[in-house]
Order: C-alpha cells, then sequence, then structure tokens
C-alpha cells in the first residue's frame, strides 16, 4: 500500500460526494475548495478529478495540476467559484515579486512592473482588450467575462525577462521578445522604451501575446480542450495589424491586413497543394513543417474568414471553444465542425480565397 493513499482519501473525503464520483468527471466542481501542495497553499474550483489527478482554477486564473495524494489539509471553502478581487491580486503579486515592483490596476488588468514609469503598460494593454472585445462583438461573438483579473508582468529589459523565465525553469528560446502561458494565465513581456510611448520593437509580439490572453479568457477559445492551432494563430496574426487591433471612426480593409503574412502567402503560391485548406483544419501537423508558411495560411484562413463570412466565423470560434473539458480534438471532428458551418466543397472554398486574396491591394 502506498504511504501516499491516507493523503489521498482525506482529498476525496473533503471533497464530500466527489468520494463517489467516477474516475474522471467531465463537468467542473460547482463549489470551492482549498488545499496544500508541495507545501504551498492552493484555493479554487476543481474542474477535472479522479482519485490520482486534481486540475484546480485558482483564485487567480492559473491552472493548476496535480496528484491527489500531494493535496494535504483539503477542505471545502465556499459553494461557488470566487477569483480574486483587483485588491487581492495586486496585494498576491506584490508578495510575489517583492521590493522594487509594483502592482498597477485597470477594469480587467492587475499590471506588474518596476516602480516608476512602467506604469503606462497597465492602460496600454486595458486599450488593446478594449479593441479586442468590440472588434469580436461587432462579428456576433457572444464573450464572457473573464474569469479572474487578468495579470501581465512587465520586465525592465530583456535580460531580466530571460532570467526570471529560467528561474521559473522555462527556459526562452533565443529572439522571444514576449510570451502568453496559459497554464499561469499571464503575459510576460519586457519593456525597451523603460515604459514610454514608442514600443514599436516589441508592438507586433505584444498585441499577440495580449490577443491570446483576451481570447482564452472571453470564450472565444478555450484553455481547457484542445483548440485548432491554425485558429488560435491566425486571430493573433490578424490583432498585429493596427487597423484592426486600433481602428479609426472609418476603418479600411487596407488597414487590416498583415502585409508579412500575406506576402508570405503570395511568395509560397506556386508549391501550395490544392487541399492546403482541408489539411490545415484537419490537424496542427502543417506546423511541425515550414512554421512560416503555416502561419500566412492561418492568417490568410482567418483574414478571408472574419472579412467576408464574419457571422459564420464566430459561430465556428464558439463551436471550437465547446469542446469537452481537457479533451482532444481528433481530426474527424475538427473537420466536421469546419464543414457544418462553412460547407465541404473545399474546392470551392480555395478558390474563393484566391480570388479574395488576388483582389487585395
Amino acid at each position: 500500500m502506498s504511504a501516499n493513499l491516507p493523503h489521498a482519501r482525506l482529498f476525496v473525503v473533503a471533497l464530500g460526494w466527489l468520494a463517489f464520483a467516477p474516475l474522471a468527471v467531465a463537468d467542473p466542481a460547482p463549489f470551492m475548495m482549498r488545499a496544500v501542495v508541495a507545501g504551498r497553499l492552493l484555493e479554487g474550483q476543481p474542474l477535472e478529478w479522479s482519485p490520482t489527478r486534481v486540475l484546480l482554477l485558482g483564485r487567480d486564473g492559473a491552472l493548476h495540476d496535480f496528484a491527489a495524494a500531494e493535496a494535504k489539509e483539503a477542505k471545502r471553502t465556499a459553494d461557488a467559484f470566487a477569483p480574486y478581487t483587483t485588491l487581492q491580486m495586486q496585494a498576491q503579486l506584490r508578495e510575489e515579486f517583492g521590493a522594487g515592483w509594483d502592482a498597477t490596476a485597470t477594469a480587467h488588468f492587475v499590471v506588474v512592473h518596476p516602480a516608476g514609469p512602467w506604469s503606462a503598460w497597465a492602460e496600454r494593454l486595458e486599450g488593446l482588450f478594449g479593441n479586442f472585445t468590440r472588434y469580436m462583438q461587432v462579428r456576433g461573438m457572444r464573450l464572457s467575462k473573464p474569469p479572474a483579473p487578468l495579470a501581465a508582468i512587465v520586465f525592465r529589459n530583456q535580460q531580466q525577462y530571460y532570467q526570471y523565465a529560467a528561474a521559473s525553469g522555462s527556459p526562452l528560446q533565443p529572439g522571444t521578445m514576449g510570451h502568453y502561458d496559459p497554464s499561469t494565465n499571464r503575459i510576460y513581456l519586457f519593456d525597451a522604451g523603460r515604459g514610454g510611448a514608442d514600443w514599436a520593437s516589441t508592438a507586433d509580439t505584444i498585441i499577440h501575446e495580449a490577443t491570446h490572453q483576451a481570447a482564452f479568457n472571453t470564450g472565444v477559445h478555450t484553455r481547457f480542450a484542445e483548440q485548432p492551432r491554425w485558429l488560435v494563430e491566425g486571430l493573433a496574426m490578424m490583432f498585429e495589424s493596427p487597423g484592426v487591433w486600433n481602428p479609426g471612426p472609418t476603418p479600411q480593409r487596407v488597414a487590416r491586413i498583415n502585409r508579412e503574412r500575406l506576402q508570405r502567402f503570395r511568395r509560397t503560391a506556386e508549391g501550395r497543394s490544392p487541399q492546403w485548406i482541408a489539411a490545415l483544419v484537419a490537424s496542427d501537423t502543417a506546423f511541425a513543417g515550414d512554421v512560416l508558411t503555416s502561419y500566412a495560411e492561418a492568417w490568410t484562413l482567418t483574414f478571408y474568414l472574419s472579412e467576408t463570412q464574419p457571422q459564420l466565423y464566430s459561430q465556428y470560434l464558439q463551436r471550437a471553444a465547446a469542446r469537452p473539458l481537457f479533451g482532444n480534438y481528433p481530426t474527424t471532428e475538427r473537420v466536421g465542425d469546419f464543414t457544418r458551418v462553412f460547407g465541404g466543397d473545399w474546392a470551392q472554398l480555395a478558390a474563393a480565397l484566391e480570388q479574395f486574396v488576388g483582389e487585395l491591394p
């Protein structure tokens, strides 16, 4: 008998009726719990559990994955999930990062940054979030409220950003300018301009990652089930264009074009398979090969659908986001979901898309 078994029993008993639950549960628990895991106090809502494993949505929006046997002093704390308030989140983050750091709050964000002019990032990210939600709502997307205040960590410079990632056990690839971590639900980035208004050198990356965070926290995508990579990356690349993330009073399509992705798509046209759309929809394997071309194709398909069939595009996003918790997304279901919304005539879709691309300036 395992020495950890009493702790596993304690955890299950502490959750009451979960002692009689099946091996894995598809719906989130209708309550909140607290437990000490590896010396750290965690509190949140169990999204999935079994006698051996627990996936817990923390009050800060982070996802915790741990063995049931690791949970000690487990107890039920509330009848429904209650995220941290903005003030609680500020206090938590100030304690985590310590002296020399501050935490600035907006309507949706708590942004950790070095004390001083870096506080400008809070309103900057809030503005990007507002533009994202307006863009999606205009196109018929039903958005949900983020489950907790959104956290962003702004480092003083690139060196500090890389050092933090390495110390956290997630070293970065050379050239990384920022990233969104679905597990912590945080954006991590660095400031190349000491908090000033000129952030052009990292703007594309920051907007791309901020779009990921906004999409995964408003129901456009789900963090808790597999999502098609072309769909996730295509949307984020679409927002890199100024005409999308910062539209003027009379936005024009030309301002919404991602020139870098369009040029790549056009340059690689000669070697493209007639079945490229079907292949992109069916699986993520294309991204294991020529990544830049796959990204260009993902942007092109996303831009075409969003510009020409915005209501259907929103329906498809919602269908993908409604996948069962922590489930895979097999090829047959990916293709089935896409064709139910857009039809199954791949040749006609490719022809219409090629005509659309050919008419872009």
